[in-house]
């Protein structure tokens, strides 16, 4: 993988499992978490590692990975990404709310909005609800201005957690699905610590990643260090 796809491959990362470090918590006000991904593609396995810490006022992320590469990631709540490689003292900045702390789904767990995993804030309406067990399904139909890329997605709920979402692309077939499981209580607030997602790019071919979170600290226990890290200013901009 080149140096290009690579940061593509981290800031997608950020975007989709920027793990929930945006809260309504009236306890949590810091967290920080150790994030291992593991993607697996025609039986070949990538392994990301980061630490990651986020601060509510302002939705401040700090990501170190230090697998398969030493860099740093900075983005907050308006879109402002910066990646930052010590190695070569270089850095690439970027704005575009779709790497906003405030645009995964983990953002919509942690604000008390695991109803719709924020479907409903960004067109998706409600066209059918059924109940299996102990199982809530829901299908949620896409926005005309989505309309080609996806045309529905399915959500399950078992009691009030999300546990899976289906995604079908414009023509019909499935394009990805995410599991999320072993929910745990952090501060008031209650949130995946695990979560698997598959890709789907043809019949054949697909990528599952499987990502855990461990070593969760609030608050004062958080490592400030990292939070506090700031870019070199004689750091080489990057186009």
């Amino acid at each position: 993988m080149n140096q290009k796809n690579r940061l593509y491959l981290l800031l997608g990362l950020v975007s989709m499992l920027t793990l929930a470090f945006s809260f309504s918590s009236n306890t949590v006000k810091k967290i920080s978490m150790i994030m291992v991904a593991r993607s697996n593609k025609n039986g070949k396995t990538a392994t990301i590692k980061s630490e990651m810490v986020y601060q509510v006022a302002g939705g401040k992320m700090v990501s170190h990975f230090t697998q398969p590469n030493n860099q740093y990631i900075i983005n907050n709540a308006k879109g402002e990404v910066s990646i930052y490689d010590p190695a070569k003292n270089t850095v690439i900045q970027q704005v575009n709310y779709i790497f906003s702390t405030e645009t995964t789904q983990f953002y919509y767990f942690l604000n008390n909005q695991k109803s719709d995993l924020g479907l409903r804030n960004m067109g998706f309406t409600n066209k059918a609800t059924k109940f299996e067990k102990n199982l809530m399904i829901s299908t949620w139909i896409a926005p005309a201005k989505l309309s080609k890329s996806i045309r529905s997605v399915e959500l399950v709920h078992n009691g009030g957690n999300p546990i899976y979402t289906k995604y079908i692309d414009g023509e019909g077939k499935v394009m990805k699905k995410v599991y999320y499981y072993n929910f745990q209580k952090v501060g008031d607030i209650e949130f995946p610590l695990a979560v698997t997602q598959i890709d789907f790019f043809t019949a054949k071919d697909s990528v599952i990643t499987k990502t855990s979170y461990t070593d969760v600290k609030i608050n004062e226990a958080i490592n400030n260090e990292l939070l506090n890290f700031t870019i070199p200013l004689n750091a080489k901009a990057l186009k």
